[in-house]
């Protein structure tokens, strides 16, 4: 797989994120067509919720920065993009997540509630 840049690449209606489509960039970014089974840097509710989500509903597409899944989709159509403040390059990873996959996790939801 040909790695993308994040700048240019990644977002966008023709982008990867926009169609679920895997791939991984030239830095910390990458997606995948299935849940993989590390949580990385995840808080433990959201980690919790991740694995809840991958073992029930299964996922279906999850993006990482470096190793911690920072927002995914499950089976049933419903995205998650964790209200989880990171590094000012996770942050723009989220961003992009944002406004490319959309969010169904209104900031301030808790990882309970579902």
């Amino acid at each position: 797989m040909a790695k993308l840049s994040i700048r240019y690449d990644v977002g966008g209606p023709d982008g990867p994120l926009a169609h679920l489509q895997p791939f991984d960039t030239h830095g910390a970014m990458s997606a995948t067509p299935y849940a993989p089974g590390s949580t990385g840097r995840l808080p433990l509710a959201w980690a919790r919720r991740y694995d809840d989500d991958r073992r029930s509903s299964g996922i279906i597409y999850t993006v990482r920065s470096y190793a911690t899944p920072i927002a995914w989709v499950r089976a049933d159509g419903r995205m998650v993009v964790p209200p989880v403040t990171y590094s000012p390059t996770t942050t723009r990873h989220q961003n992009l997540c944002r406004a490319w996959l959309g969010t169904a996790v209104a900031v301030g939801e808790d990882a309970a509630a579902a």
